[in-house]
């Protein structure tokens, strides 16, 4: 059996020092490292229970990145952020990326856990480092 890749634990260079926010991309991170475990091969296509299963992990995910998503777009509304539509956009493409993957999933196209948990974490990565990092600068010089 090969080894399971590692999962995509909340790397702390993602922290961004405004607490409300690195926790809800914490959580995201968890929902996402459950797609390992659903299949004893990670890098093998799913069986029906492993494809049911991701299906019921990509809806977690949808809703806390909508949760989190709202609830960032609501904080960002709140202090005028100039790159909201951006965010937006952004904000948008991923949840239409994960409604894809469903869509896919249901169709029986084969992706191997691995894959899908790695695109989707890279995903969430670079949002998190080239977006949310400006979003969190531009917070802490607005509370100075």
């Amino acid at each position: 059996m090969p080894a399971t890749p590692a999962p995509a634990e909340f790397p702390e260079d993602l922290a961004l020092g405004i607490p409300e926010l690195d926790d809800q991309h914490k959580t995201l991170f968890a929902v996402l490292d459950r797609i390992l475990a659903v299949s004893r091969d990670p890098y093998r296509q799913l069986d029906d229970d492993g494809t049911n299963a991701v299906l019921d992990i990509m809806t977690d995910l949808k809703d806390a990145a909508m949760q989190h998503f709202d609830q960032e777009e609501t904080l960002m509304g709140q202090r005028d952020y100039p790159a909201l539509d951006d965010q937006q956009e952004a904000h948008e493409r991923f949840l239409d990326d994960l409604v894809r993957i469903e869509a896919d999933l249901m169709n029986g196209t084969a992706v191997p856990p691995v894959r899908l948990h790695a695109d989707l974490a890279d995903q969430l990565a670079a949002h998190v480092r080239e977006m949310d990092r400006e979003l969190a600068q531009f917070l802490n010089k607005s509370e100075k």
